[in-house]
C-alpha cells in the first residue's frame, strides 16, 4: 500500500514538472493571460458600444393621401419637475424651416383677428438668440390665415398660436384667436414667427409664440 502511494506521488511530481516545462517552454501562461485580457477588452468595448448606441425605432405612417412612409424615432430621457425620468420619442428628421424670425417689442393693437406688433430688436442674421437694435417698424400677424382645425391625417395636426411664461412644463398656453392675447398689450415680449415644412410629407405649418421677456 505504501509502495503504491509512493508511485502515485512520483507520477504527480513528474506531471507537475512536465506541465511546468511546457508552460515555460511554449509561453502558455502568457498565452492564457493574453487570451483573458483580450476577452476583457472585447467585452468592455462591446459594453461601451451598446451604451453609446441610441435607442431608435421605426414607425410606419401615412400622409393625407394614404401613402406610406417610415419615420425613425429616437428615445430621449428627460426629467420632470419632480425629478422622475420621462421617456420621449421624437423624429430624428428635423423639419425644414421656411422661415424662423425672432423679434422683441410690444403689441401695438389687436384688431380684426390681426396682431400689430412694433419691433425694436431683431435677431441678428446667422446667429441664434442674439438681438440687435433696429429702427422701430411694424409687423402684422394675420391670425385669419392660421388653421387651428386638427386633422389626424397630418403629422403636426394644425397651426399654433401660443404664449409661454417661461415654465417648461406648465407655462405654455394655446390660443385660437388674436383677441385672446389682449392681456399681453403693453408688455415687452419676444416673438417667434415660424413656418416649417414636414420632412416626410411636405405639409407646411405655422407657429407663432409670444414669450414674456
Amino acid at each position: 500500500m505504501r509502495k503504491k502511494k509512493i508511485i502515485i506521488s512520483i507520477v504527480v511530481v513528474i506531471c507537475v514538472l512536465v506541465g511546468s516545462f511546457f508552460i515555460v517552454r511554449f509561453g502558455v501562461v502568457g498565452r492564457i493571460y493574453n487570451a483573458i485580457n483580450k476577452l476583457v477588452v472585447e467585452n468592455k468595448a462591446e459594453s461601451e458600444e451598446k451604451e453609446g448606441q441610441e435607442e431608435v425605432r421605426y414607425v410606419t405612417e401615412h400622409d393625407k393621401d394614404g401613402n406610406e412612409y417610415v419615420v425613425e424615432m429616437k428615445k430621449t430621457i428627460v426629467f420632470d419637475e419632480e425629478g422622475n425620468e420621462v421617456e420621449i420619442w421624437g423624429d430624428t428628421a428635423v423639419p425644414i424651416r421656411i422661415h424662423d424670425n425672432y423679434y422683441k417689442g410690444e403689441i401695438e393693437k389687436i384688431e380684426d383677428n390681426k396682431i400689430y406688433f412694433i419691433v425694436d430688436k431683431k435677431e441678428k442674421e446667422e446667429t441664434k438668440f442674439v438681438y440687435e437694435d433696429v429702427e422701430d417698424y411694424q409687423v402684422v400677424f394675420d391670425i385669419n390665415t392660421y388653421n387651428f382645425e386638427s386633422d389626424p391625417g397630418l403629422r403636426y395636426y394644425c397651426d399654433s398660436l401660443e404664449f409661454s411664461n417661461g415654465d417648461f412644463w406648465n407655462g405654455v398656453e394655446d390660443f385660437y384667436s388674436a383677441s385672446e392675447l389682449e392681456f399681453l398689450l403693453g408688455k415687452y415680449l419676444r416673438v417667434q414667427d415660424t413656418i416649417f415644412e414636414d420632412y416626410y410629407t411636405g405639409d407646411r405649418y405655422k407657429a407663432l409664440i409670444f414669450y414674456l421677456k
